[in-house]
This record gives structure tokens, sequence and C-alpha cells, in this order.
């Protein structure tokens, strides 16, 4: 009975194995989520993801407003938005990082891991981009934080039908693999998640 059971048990972990395998795609790989309520790291998390956001933002903005046609913020993006938070993440404390990922991705550095798929589609299911929610990793907790879709967002995130084919064209070389399209304002966009060693 023991040896049965046991055989259940093994096919069952190699049936889970192989469903998340490299040729499932992320979105439909899954994944157990440990959520957690602490206060603590839920500050911690915040304000390091606040940090990046603001300078992200700053950055942003200041090109969009000098540059109304949104190519100038899609190239600042594309060009410096990873390079600013590295070095960002290189005046937090030893072991916390923040980064960007989304269910549809641009940059393929930003592509997410199982765990940040689940939590991704949890946070758009219950359609609540205000909470943060906190992850129990084991040897480390993530702060994920929602991002809905600006209206500022929509020049290079929005419909391709709308569009402008010099935008298009700028994507499709800079990212042939592009996902991160045909969004309208407020809709969910993805999340910025901040890691902490425990």
């Amino acid at each position: 009975m023991k040896r049965q059971f046991f055989s259940v048990v093994a096919l069952g972990a190699i049936f889970m194995l192989s469903a998340c395998s490299e040729s499932t795609p992320i979105s439909q790989q899954v994944t157990v989520v440990k959520y957690v309520k602490n206060s603590d790291i839920e500050a911690k998390g915040m304000k390091q993801i606040k940090g990046l956001m603001v300078n992200l933002k700053t950055a942003l903005m200041s090109t969009l407003k000098s540059d109304k046609t949104g190519i100038g913020g899609m190239e600042m993006c594309s060009a410096s938005a990873i390079d600013m938070r590295e070095k960002y993440n290189s005046s937090l404390p030893k072991g916390s990082e923040v980064r960007r990922t989304a269910l549809k991705y641009r940059n393929p550095k930003n592509k997410p891991d199982t765990t940040d798929v689940s939590v991704m589609k949890k946070l758009k299911a219950d359609n609540n981009f205000k909470k943060p929610l906190v992850v129990d990793m084991g040897d480390s907790y993530r702060v994920y934080k929602a991002l809905p879709i600006h209206k500022a967002c929509l020049t290079c995130h929005g419909s391709t039908k709308k569009m402008s084919p010099s935008m298009l064209k700028i994507i499709k070389e800079k990212y042939p693999n592009d996902l991160a399209v045909n969004f309208k304002e407020k809709d969910f966009r993805g999340v910025v998640v901040s890691t902490i060693l425990k």
C-alpha cells in the first residue's frame, strides 16, 4: 500500500515538473504562492519601489513633455530604464532589488517567473491596484505593487491601430516579440517588485 502511495506521489511530481517545462508558456505555468501579512516588509518594499518609480517617472515625463510624438519617451525607456534600475539597486541594502515585470512584457529582460505570473493574475482578478501583496519566498520576501496604464502610456502601449507608423516601426525593430500593446487606460499593465532578503 505504501509503495503504491509513493508511486502515485512520484508520478504526480514528475507530471508537475513536466507541466512547467520550458515548452509550456510561462502564462500557463502554475506555482504555489505563500502570501503573508507583514507590515514592516510591505513598508520597506514600498519605499524601495517608490524610490525607483519616482526616478523613472520624472525622466519619462520630462522626455514626453519635450517630445509630443512619444518616440523620445519610448527611446528613453528602451535605452535608460534598465540602467536606471541597476544604478538604483546598487544604492539599496545588500540583497535588495527592485524590478518591473508584466504578463504582456516588451523587453525580454523583464520576463516574469512563475511566481510573478501567479501574483499578477491575482492582482488582475482582484482588480485592486492600490494594495501591495507580500510573498514569502523562503529566503526572501517579495513586495508586489500593481501598475495601471495611464493616458501617457498609451502612446507606445495603446492600440496599434491608433499608434503612429514610426512608433510601430521602432517597436518592431527593437522588440520583435513585443507583447505590450493594445492596452486601454486603467488596464493592468504589470508590477514593480521589491525583493528583500530575510
